[in-house]
């Protein structure tokens, strides 16, 4: 999948520029624009028609809301993620039936940033591989955050290894065919190809992963790593 292009409205201009900060950490995502207001944002939607908006609620000339309903309204295929310091009930509620993806109160973590986005990638790329999913799999677009009886076992993971970002991982990794680099895994990802291949490391230690080294033309070693697919063993 090409990289995605977002969109961020966002009046408060420190905001603004931490969130694109967070978002050029990351693969797979290209900024396109920043509005500062609703009506910026309205002209940009139909000029740049972007694949992802990151919204706030309180805009000068009107409400966040009011452009997610703009949004739905006219450009079906645009995801939202609002990004604000709204947190009563209603606007979540309104937020909800407006169908974003996700919902962070400012100030939003950089780290919390990033994975909510490598979920969405990963989602993206499911919603748009046209295959058929069972119940399991609709719950998780659902409900992300309920564990069923078939769910992974508990793990305890060492520093530096999010469950999150490393069941996105593990998804990538069970969809290649051949085996590959850290580099080229992480563009899938959306993180850096230092952060993917601690990831890769760990998978290869609790054997869900196997390492394949070649050798360049200068003899310098390369590390591919392949999802070990444990039905075949």
């Amino acid at each position: 999948m090409d990289r995605m292009n977002v969109l961020i409205v966002e009046d408060n201009v420190e905001a603004s520029m931490i969130f694109q900060n967070y978002l050029n950490e990351m693969e797979g995502y290209r900024l396109i624009g920043v509005a500062e207001n609703g009506e910026q944002a309205k002209s940009l939607l139909q000029a740049l028609k972007p694949d992802l908006v990151l919204l706030d609620v309180y805009l000068p000339d009107m409400s966040g809301i009011d452009i997610l309903w703009f949004i739905r309204q006219n450009f079906r295929r645009t995801d939202v993620i609002l990004l604000t310091a709204a947190n009563d009930t209603e606007t979540v509620g309104e937020a909800m039936r407006g169908g974003v993806y996700s919902y962070l109160i400012k100030p939003v973590d950089g780290d919390r940033f990033q994975r909510v986005l490598q979920e969405y990638s990963i989602h993206k790329r499911e919603l748009e591989s046209g295959n058929k999913i069972g119940q399991q799999q609709v719950d998780a677009f659902f409900h992300p955050n309920i564990h069923t009886a078939e769910a992974v076992e508990q793990e305890i993971y060492p520093k530096g290894v999010d469950r999150h970002t490393l069941e996105t991982v593990r998804q990538v990794m069970k969809e290649q065919q051949n085996s590959e680099k850290a580099e080229e895994v992480a563009v899938k990802v959306g993180v850096s190809h230092s952060t993917v291949r601690r990831y890769l490391e760990y998978m290869v230690s609790r054997k869900e992963a196997e390492i394949e080294v070649t050798y360049g033309t200068i003899g310098r070693p390369v590390r591919k790593y392949k999802y070990r697919d444990e039905s075949s063993i």
